[in-house]
């Protein structure tokens, strides 16, 4: 009798496993992401030909260049430096799952094999038919 009830929970088990993964992943979708856009300003531009012919001109362009340039590269590299961040928590997160499961995974059995001793021990004790003489201890 205990046992399509037991059957049942371990059926039972990977359904609720994947309607919490359902759940964390709707959750982690539903977040919103707070990317920052790039700020880089000034942007550069060209100033026309007729001003590149002075050399201040060009040494004011060259500098306006190379700060976004710099600014650009700043910001990809705190991006890179943000993702990397993201993803350790990600595959952390993912282990601390895992790691969960595992454990009641291991319980579970565990607490199956206790059951099923205590049984074999149980029917160890029973005589083996209600006429048959009982141990006596």
């Amino acid at each position: 009798m205990n046992r399509p009830r037991r059957k049942a929970t371990q059926m039972k088990t990977p359904k609720i496993l994947a309607a919490v993964a359902g759940f964390a992943v709707a959750h982690a979708i539903a977040q919103p992401t707070d990317v920052p856009k790039a700020s880089c300003e000034p942007k550069p531009a060209y100033p026309g030909l007729k001003a590149m012919k002075s050399d201040v001109e060009v040494k004011a362009f060259e500098a306006s260049m190379k700060n976004y340039k710099e600014c650009i590269v700043k910001y990809i590299s705190d991006r890179k430096t943000s993702v990397k961040a993201h993803s350790e928590a990600e595959n952390m997160a993912a282990k601390e799952y895992n790691d969960t499961m595992g454990k009641i995974r291991s319980d579970q059995e565990a607490a199956i094999k206790e059951v099923e001793a205590a049984k074999a021990s149980a029917k160890k004790d029973e005589p083996a038919s209600p006429r048959a003489p009982s141990k006596g201890y």
